[in-house]
């Protein structure tokens, strides 16, 4: 009997958590348990076994981080092996394992391929990630898999395309599982209700579920609130919230009062249950034993018309709210060119030179005031909460840079509220320049994003929290790169992701600003050509030699002299400005100044020329 069969007379008891029964068991501190799969086979077996014997009837194949990048921080797969061979016998290994526990047991108990998400950093190539999900995959259906689960995603983004890849080459069972939060949404943002509606209308997933995140009581209060459809349904909760001891995840027993729940939840019209995080084989002997699991789950099922409309809101199904209207976006869309100024942020607590900058380009036709997000690696105050300050004390506009190099996935998503609680609406993402080589050993740069991803991640929240009044952003353009048609692919990845323009990097000579003319030709995007005044010889020098990407011809050098005083240097680099002004007039939407120095009334000198 496969699974469809027997989910058609029958609920379904999964197992319980691999990952801390073991480390609970034997005393493994800090080792993930896949690295028994190497180490300890006859151990994995033998928790395999007890959630047998204790009434599972499905269990995951320990190979929930049986990924390159997890196995090689456990000390596995160094720089002398071949990265998909280490992980093509871990998944084997874990998977044999499963097999032979469930042979040796003597009654039909179904065995799901487990696939985790594989940490995806700022420098990850999602293109690696792709290829690796996809190398599990293969690596399964190999083995004769009938069952892939993919097991505490965030969303269907790698999910979708290796699901697709399975069905087209097999006809194995597909699950998948979500990790929540209390409220009711992934780390990426989406809410339950709009994952369930995501996977309705893709046919390679058989199974939609959640897992992992909350205790057996928040999901039910997330659970009663949806409509699940027509799809299997699984509900996998952590057995609560643990504490830290020792390095440890230590949580509370808890059985009856789990098992409680799980009949509640049960009777929401669940089609499998079991238990992930802290949940040990006596909760499954309780799930098995205490839960209804005689009777299929559909007739139970309950739809939107059967909900009290009072107590549930659908984030999905409410009707769209009109865009908050955006005047940087409004101006760009009328064809008017836009102007930004970027300022850097104090490196202490004095603003006193940021707001005399302010107060002269307020008296410009300047749209925006964007600040960098501590530029060089090097640590400045905050943009986000400097842009806070400037538009509630100073009443202008900004758009302060989002690095991803800093805060990771929960520190971004807090900063992402609060500004937009401040009433920020625009954005500039980049990655962020790379910390400093005499400071890594203090020093350490995050990367849970890179541009394209945060991105995704804005979108996402615009979608599931902003709705009606989202955030705004755009994205750097390297117009250098030496592959130019590669930065364009990578534009159309970051236009899909949402980005609204493009601000480049400085523009000094007519080869760049026909590249820049190539790629508007490709891409339907609104561009603000980057314009950074030189001040001096020394300056132009050193932004000649010593700035990576950045082209500085000869000729613009050598408008320069060594004995040159301020007012003649900056009178250069005016003339020079607007000339590039005048040049770039056919090809960009706006014009994006840097403040060199410190130095407001040089630009503001510069606007009222143009």
């Amino acid at each position: 009997m496969n699974i469809q069969e027997y989910l058609k007379k029958n609920r379904l008891v999964m197992d319980g958590a691999m990952g801390t029964y073991y480390a609970q068991k034997y005393a493994r501190r800090g080792e993930p348990s896949e690295i028994g799969n190497f180490d300890a086979p006859a151990q994995i077996k033998a928790i395999h076994m007890e959630y047998i014997r204790n009434g599972a009837r499905l269990i995951r194949t320990n190979t929930f981080a049986s990924n390159y990048q997890a196995l090689k921080a456990a000390g596995y797969g160094g720089e002398s092996h071949n990265p998909r061979e280490v992980v093509r016998k871990n998944l084997t290994w874990g998977f044999n394992i499963a097999r032979e526990a469930v042979n040796s047991c003597g009654h039909p108990v179904f065995i799901a391929a487990d696939i985790g998400p594989i940490a995806e950093t700022g420098a990850a190539d999602e293109q690696q990630l792709l290829d690796e999900y996809m190398h599990m995959a293969q690596t399964f259906i190999g083995l004769g898999a009938e069952i892939i689960m993919f097991e505490t995603f965030s969303d269907l983004k790698y999910i979708i395309p290796v699901a697709r890849y399975i069905k087209d080459h097999s006809d194995i069972y597909v699950m998948t599982s979500f990790c929540l939060n209390k409220f009711g949404y992934t780390k990426s943002g989406i809410s339950a209700g709009k994952l369930l509606e995501l996977a309705a209308n893709e046919s390679c997933i058989d199974t939609v579920g959640f897992n992992c995140g909350i205790g057996a009581a928040h999901m039910y209060q997330i659970l009663k609130k949806l409509d699940f459809g027509h799809k299997i349904i699984s509900v996998v909760p952590n057995s609560g919230y643990p504490d830290i001891i020792r390095d440890r995840s230590v949580y509370q027993e808890n059985v009856d009062y789990f098992t409680g729940k799980m009949q509640e939840i049960a009777d929401l019209g669940v089609n499998i249950i079991g238990g992930c995080c802290g949940t040990t084989p006596e909760y499954t002997k309780m799930l098995a034993e205490g839960v209804d699991i005689s009777q299929p789950a559909a007739g139970l099922r309950r739809h939107f018309a059967d909900v009290d409309v009072d107590s549930y809101v659908n984030l999905s199904a409410m009707e769209p709210k009109p865009s908050a209207p955006n005047p940087l976006l409004d101006r760009l869309n009328s064809g008017e060119k836009a102007i930004v100024v970027e300022l850097d942020p104090p490196y202490n607590a004095d603003m006193e030179k940021m707001i005399q900058a302010m107060q002269i380009l307020k008296q410009q036709s300047v749209d925006m005031v964007t600040l960098s997000d501590s530029p060089m690696g090097k640590m400045r105050a905050d943009a986000m909460m400097t842009g806070a300050k400037i538009q509630r004390e100073l009443e202008f506009p900004v758009m302060p840079h989002v690095a991803c190099r800093d805060r990771n996935q929960i520190a971004m998503g807090g900063s992402l509220l609060g500004a937009h609680l401040n009433g920020i609406r625009n954005l500039l993402v980049v990655t962020g320049d790379p910390v400093q080589p005499g400071d890594r050993q203090v020093v350490s740069a995050v990367y849970d994003f890179n541009s394209v991803t945060l991105m995704e991640y804005i979108q996402q929240m615009n979608a599931e929290y902003f709705a009606g009044d989202p955030m705004v952003y755009g994205g750097a353009l390297n117009y250098g790169r030496k592959n130019i048609d590669k930065e364009i692919e990578r534009m159309a990845r970051k236009i899909e992701a949402g980005a609204s323009y493009f601000l480049t990097q400085p523009v000094y000579s007519d080869d760049d600003i026909d590249r820049l003319a190539y790629i508007k030709s490709k891409v339907k995007t609104k561009i603000f050509g980057g314009i950074m005044p030189l001040v001096s010889y020394r300056n132009a020098m050193f932004m000649k030699n010593e700035i990576y990407g950045i082209h500085v011809p000869d000729e613009i050098v050598q408008l320069y002299r060594p004995d040159m005083d301020r007012e003649a240097g900056e009178a250069v680099g005016i003339a020079c400005a607007l000339k590039l002004v005048e040049k770039m007039q056919e090809v960009v939407d706006g014009y994006y100044f840097m403040v060199p120095f410190n130095r407001a009334s040089m630009i503001g000198r510069i606007i009222e020329q143009m």
